[in-house]
């Protein structure tokens, strides 16, 4: 059965019910790697003050990750960036620019 799916599933959940509307970002490039990535939600700050307003979020299910697709996105993006967040099954840190939040803080976004 896959973990991260249901996660995926869960997370959905919290940020609707959280106020959020969903959004993800696909870019499945086959010409370009440094253009294929994908983020699993993108959600808005809810009061628009600058520039930087949208936070990626990566939903990982298991110990062992890469973070390939959202540092593409940042790099890419950074402009328009507010915070970058892991949802994951670990405790919260932040490192690198990026928050790692345990599942059960997502509704706290």
């Amino acid at each position: 059965f896959n973990e991260g799916m249901i996660m995926e599933n869960v997370v959905a959940q919290m940020l609707v019910a959280s106020g959020h509307k969903l959004y993800f970002y696909s870019n499945p490039s086959r010409e370009d790697s440094a253009s294929r990535m994908e983020i699993d939600f993108l959600i808005a700050k809810s009061k628009i003050s600058s520039r930087h307003n949208i936070s990626p979020i990566e939903v990982k299910s298991g110990k062992n990750y890469t973070l390939s697709s959202l540092k593409k996105f940042m790099n890419k993006y950074k402009e328009q960036l507010y915070i970058p967040y892991i949802i994951h099954t670990g405790d919260f840190k932040e490192e690198n620019r990026v928050v790692y939040l345990p599942i059960y803080m997502t509704a706290l976004l």
